[in-house]
């Protein structure tokens, strides 16, 4: 059992490397047959679509995030000098129970959507024990490379755990929503006009039921940029163009790979004092309603990807 939570005392350096390696590259590839993301240090979800070299990259991202962030943190407070290749060959064999939890997701335990609560909640029992035996792992492999114990110990892993995953997070978001998307990015954009088509249309000259169209074709596009164009002030401080790619990202990480916008299905209502327009957005695994809602200017003042019930 000691050596189920601490193997690095006989295994370390660059035989625990190889393993580890040979494990994520095993958890990438069942990841992606069960549709099983690890997007994050200590991350699981289920139901999203992705490609292999999306798989592949969560794991690199991973542990590299992981290894730097243990490494600086025992440079930082170990009093003693400890090898990089221990540290790196520890953390990747620490992430040997993930692959363990993907084999597990071949069992008819992964939800259908956010609204299979039954299944969800299977998910999340069965996917705590295996992220708690990580975490002792990782904690394990912290002392045993960095040399440290106690207090210091304990407080300097914490850290740089919590950095380790905010960092990895951040970066999978930012860099990979395209592999999830499956779709082009950063088309042109002119300053107060939208490019839709072949065409430049001054934004202010337009219905809202127009204005919704080409924000629409926007996110088709992934022309982030393009969709705040019709932003208020207070939008386009709260949601910049950044800020909308990773909300964007997140959907389509929960939902899976985007399909298309059902414009015929467009609605229109008015709530208070706006026009609310929705339009279904299809993803694999998910329906969301894409909101927009226009001030009295025409403007939008909000943006919102709602669940179908």
């Amino acid at each position: 059992m000691k050596y189920l939570i601490n193997p690095f005392e006989r295994i370390a350096g660059w035989q625990a490397l190889v393993i580890g390696f040979t494990a994520m590259a095993l958890t990438a590839v069942i990841g992606k047959i069960n549709n099983v993301a690890f997007d994050g240090v200590l991350d699981v979800h289920s139901g999203s679509s992705f490609s292999f070299s999306a798989s592949f990259a969560m794991q690199t991202i991973n542990f590299i995030t992981l290894f730097l962030t243990m490494w600086l943190s025992g440079v930082c407070f170990s009093k003693t000098k400890f090898r990089a290749i221990d540290v790196a060959g520890t953390m990747a064999l620490s992430r040997i129970p993930m692959l363990l939890l993907a084999i597990v997701c071949f069992l008819p335990i992964t939800p259908e959507s956010i609204f299979d609560i039954p299944r969800l909640a299977i998910f999340i029992a069965v996917c705590i024990p295996f992220i708690a035996w990580t975490i002792a792992l990782m904690y394990n492999a912290f002392v045993v490379s960095c040399n440290m114990r106690g207090v210091r110990a304990v407080v300097s892993f914490i850290g740089a755990l919590f950095v380790a995953e905010v960092a990895s997070k951040i970066i999978i978001i930012l860099l990979m929503g395209d592999m999830f998307a499956d779709m082009p990015t950063n088309k042109a954009f002119s300053s107060g006009n939208l490019y839709t088509g072949e065409n430049i249309v001054a934004a202010d000259t337009l219905t809202i039921r127009q204005k919704t169209e080409n924000v629409v074709k926007a996110f088709e596009n992934g022309d982030f940029r393009a969709v705040t164009v019709y932003f208020d002030a207070n939008m386009s401080r709260a949601l910049p163009p950044a800020g909308l790619r990773l909300a964007w990202n997140q959907t389509v990480a929960t939902c899976g790979r985007f399909e298309k916008a059902d414009i015929e299905a467009m609605t229109e209502m008015r709530i208070e004092n706006f026009d609310v327009i929705e339009v279904p957005f299809l993803f694999v695994r998910e329906k969301r309603n894409l909101r927009l809602a226009f001030n009295q200017n025409g403007e939008i003042s909000g943006l919102f990807f709602l669940p179908v019930k």
